[in-house]
């Protein structure tokens, strides 16, 4: 018999699976199609989740599925696009 560390690392793995480099991640039934990345879950084990944080139905694995095409998500656009020119963090302590 397995044990509960041993079903959390094939349950991670096989959502690990699921997802290629031309994937992205939808929640349940939702239109909104979110960019990926992998974010910690129960035990340690990576799951690929939203790359913008979004709560995804608590901790259920099976929330989320792979899907093709663009990204939707206007806060997961928000990360993946690269900062306007000029526009830099401002230093919030200067180094001594």
């Amino acid at each position: 018999m397995a044990s509960p560390r041993q079903v959390l690392a094939e349950i991670a793995a096989t959502a690990r699976e699921s997802y290629g480099p031309d994937t992205r991640l939808q929640v349940r039934s939702s239109g909104v199609v979110h960019a990926v990345v992998l974010t910690r879950w129960l035990a340690g084990e990576l799951l690929p989740g939203p790359a913008c944080m979004v709560g995804v139905s608590g901790w259920d694995p099976y929330a989320a599925h792979a899907v093709h095409g663009a990204v939707t998500c206007r806060r997961c656009l928000r990360l993946q696009a690269p900062a306007p020119p000029g526009v830099e963090q401002l230093k919030l302590f200067n180094a001594a």
